[in-house]
């Protein structure tokens, strides 16, 4: 596996990733109505276009991407926030999944300094809340969000050195 800084002509291939892996994991959890605004408005490619400049331009922010025989199968977007790293978008091609690839790319992260660093997942993901309390994050608190038009409890964890 090779990790490398995001490009903006990798902003199509990650839109497609973050929707097919947010499909995967939020099928149970969200309603028909919330996945469809989250097709609709998640992930335009001009966002992450703007993200990866941005990451490309500003020591605080963090953009890579994983690939796998030259294809890009996950990435991890980061800002620091005030000296604490917030993990806003991992996201991984479930036929990828449990091979060490998120790991690694919260590795490369932390091998950049990063630390320390925080994720808030929807409590109800617990596919994600396993993985990184796997790689030594802890639960800290939990809250309500409103997400595509449905209120869910987050979980906010972190990970400390």
């Amino acid at each position: 596996m090779e990790i490398r800084e995001a490009v903006p002509t990798d902003a199509a291939r990650i839109h497609d990733i973050a929707l097919t892996s947010w499909m995967d994991t939020y099928e149970e959890i969200y309603s028909e109505r919330s996945k469809a605004h989250f097709v609709q408005e998640a992930y335009p490619q001009e966002e992450v276009v703007r993200a990866i400049r941005t990451a490309e331009e500003a020591r605080g922010e963090y953009f890579n991407v994983g690939l796998i025989d030259g294809e890009i199968v996950g990435f991890i977007h980061a800002i620091d926030v005030e000296g604490t790293w917030e993990i806003v978008r991992l996201y991984v091609l479930p036929k990828y999944q449990q091979n060490g690839i998120g790991r690694r790319l919260i590795r490369e992260l932390e091998l950049q300094g990063a630390s320390p660093i925080e994720v808030y997942v929807e409590s109800r993901n617990y596919k994600a809340r396993h993985f990184l309390t796997s790689y030594g994050f802890k639960e800290i608190s939990e809250t309500t969000e409103e997400v595509f038009g449905q209120v869910e409890p987050v979980t906010r964890l972190q990970r400390i050195y």
